[in-house]
């Protein structure tokens, strides 16, 4: 009955303080920060002992420990995709383990909403599939989980959409701060990936929780980075050349990360087996990598820290980097649950360790130690892959330190995000999007114009004349349109032409003429058009090139015309949800729904 009362009693709190005036608004949403702020780092810090315990147990060790023997290695990632399949199979019904970009997708165009079970779901499915040797992250799964909890709590209070995305992006900076003890960089992510604005009044709850985050986690597990990171310095800045060359090298290495493993998923997809199946399958492909290369397996922290403190000679790098990137792909393909957070900052290390080896070989007086650019490797294919170039350089600036390093590492991202930008054009959050049929990179308003259809918006209203009318008839039927375009179709249906003021020249109203001229001798024809299944981003692309304000619409299959499109309508559309997103970004109101 006490324990009741008391869940009554801070239900009742919460509700009140969600309620509070708009005066008190930005207290309000700071308190607020800062509940969702702890509990996610609690949460974090579970998750994190959970993984580790599970490894422990089912290797006996850590995984890289030689007296590990290799049967056991082999086994424990089938045993662990067997318990993954089960609960794919029964807890998620197929539907994988949830990461950043469900996240994204929940604050572009669900108003911040998340499931809560499916948050849960995700965090079991991943503890397992970490803790027995899944190469993959587990930083995408906490951001996961806390902005699930975020958005179930936003719900429980009836918040209004403006504020569930601040909270949203509160559950994500205080699960990065937490996981890297970085809470600049937790604070910029969620700001930078998640939200995709800077609005003051988002900017102030989101550090809170970040530092909250931050505080909690080095309460419990010391102040301490997620990599140590020994003393380093450049020699030259004269090694800045080579920083960019190692850019456009980790946007390469980036970009073949990326397709590996939606290579390695499309082959998943294409078997004929039911989804609750491939993680055994996977298991056994992860585990005879194991036996090799345990250091490919699990999140990879161990193994990024001998990078950076120079104990791998090249060929090991090098083996480390292939192997893992594959590890990485199969446990996408097999459906583990992960990120792929961590999975880049390893192959960043690896491809920076090995640039700087083969450079401070050839250049030994201007080069650093292969430290500094395993380092610079880290963010550049970090910030490539993630399409956060900003948040990874913070995460590397407070992780070293150093301001020279820092400096480095910006030239190295900004080249490889570049790179990546021209050659690949999205991150990996939203190439994972955008296979799912959501093109969400340019906000909500751009994401409007590539999944609307022109015939949601194209209007019925139009007028059609037969090639073979007289020019009596395209005369009364033309001053009726109110400058509008008359269109000319043949006997079928299909579009022939256009009729604009400027094909009726004075001639043409010389009634002597009506006998001789015809709709067809008269029109445009081959005019600009749009096939009704075509997106309005197509449709807007072809007005601007022709300098068109209204175009017809024609059916894909017979050519018949269907519609007229305007370009105002698309405008209106598209004002519509650009005011919607900024007036969820500048409100700061905490109004119950």
């Amino acid at each position: 009955m006490r324990k009741h009362r008391f869940i009554t009693s801070a239900k009742w709190l919460l509700r009140k303080l969600a309620r509070s005036t708009r005066r008190y608004s930005h207290v309000t949403l700071g308190i607020l920060a800062v509940f969702i702020g702890a509990v996610v780092a609690y949460g974090s810090i579970g998750f994190r002992w959970l993984i580790e315990n599970i490894a422990l147990v089912s290797f006996g060790g850590q995984m890289t420990d030689p007296s590990i023997p290799w049967w056991r290695i082999m086994i424990v990632p089938v045993l662990g995709g067997i318990l993954v399949g089960i609960m794919l199979k029964y807890l998620t019904k197929g539907k994988r383990a949830g990461s950043v970009a469900e996240v994204i997708e929940a604050n572009a165009l669900r108003e911040g909403k998340m499931s809560w079970q499916h948050g849960i779901h995700s965090v079991l499915i991943t503890t397992v599939s970490l803790g027995t040797g899944a190469s993959a992250g587990r930083e995408g799964p906490v951001v996961h989980m806390g902005a699930s909890f975020a958005s179930w709590f936003s719900s429980r209070l009836h918040l209004t959409p403006a504020v569930a995305r601040t909270l949203l992006a509160c559950g994500v900076a205080s699960a990065v701060a937490a996981s890297f003890n970085a809470p600049i960089a937790g604070v910029f992510f969620a700001l930078e990936v998640v939200l995709g604005h800077y609005a003051i009044h988002t900017f102030a709850p989101v550090v809170i929780a970040g530092v909250v985050g931050t505080i909690i986690s080095r309460a419990h597990l010391g102040n301490y980075p997620a990599f140590i990171i020994p003393d380093q310095t450049l020699v030259s800045v004269w090694e800045f050349p080579a920083f960019v060359l190692l850019g456009i090298v980790s946007a390469i290495i980036a970009i073949a990360f990326m397709r590996t493993i939606v290579y390695a998923e499309d082959k998943g997809l294409d078997l004929p087996i039911p989804p609750w199946a491939l993680p055994p399958i996977g298991g056994i492909a992860l585990g005879a990598i194991g036996v090799f290369l345990p250091q490919a397996l699990g999140v990879g922290y161990e193994a990024t820290d001998n990078a950076i403190h120079q104990n791998y000679e090249l060929w090991f790098l090098l083996a480390l980097l292939v192997t893992k990137i594959i590890a990485t792909a199969i446990t996408f393909g097999a459906r583990f649950g992960g990120g792929i957070f961590s999975p880049s900052l390893y192959v960043g290390a690896m491809t920076g360790a090995a640039f700087g080896i083969i450079a401070t070989s050839l250049f030994p007086e201007y080069g650093s130690s292969t430290g500094v650019y395993a380092i610079v490797g880290m963010g550049a294919v970090a910030s490539a892959v993630l399409g956060a170039p900003v948040s990874t350089i913070l995460i590397v600036f407070e992780l070293t330190g150093d301001y020279s390093i820092t400096i480095a590492v910006m030239i190295a991202a900004a080249v490889a995000s570049l790179t990546t930008g021209i050659a690949h054009r999205k991150s990996f959050f939203y190439w994972q999007l955008e296979r799912r049929g959501m093109q969400l990179e340019g906000g909500k308003a751009n994401y409007l114009l590539k999944s609307t259809y022109v015939r949601e918006v194209a209007d019925r209203d139009f007028v059609t004349i037969e090639t073979g009318a007289p020019l009596n008839k395209v005369r009364e039927l033309f001053f009726d349109l109110d400058g509008n375009k008359l269109l000319v179709t043949d006997a079928s249906g299909k579009l022939y032409g256009v009729i604009t003021g400027a094909e009726l020249s004075s001639e043409a109203f010389e009634a002597g003429l009506d006998i001789l001229i015809r709709a067809e001798d008269i029109c445009r024809i081959n005019p600009v058009s749009v096939i009704a299944s075509d997106t309005l981003e197509v449709a807007l692309n072809r007005m601007e090139a022709s300098g068109e304000d209204h175009i017809p619409v024609v059916d894909g299959d017979d050519g018949s015309v269907t519609g007229m499109l305007h370009y105002r309508d698309i405008m209106r559309t598209y004002n519509q949800a650009l005011a919607e997103a900024q007036e969820d970004s500048q409100s700061g109101g905490l109004g119950a729904r």
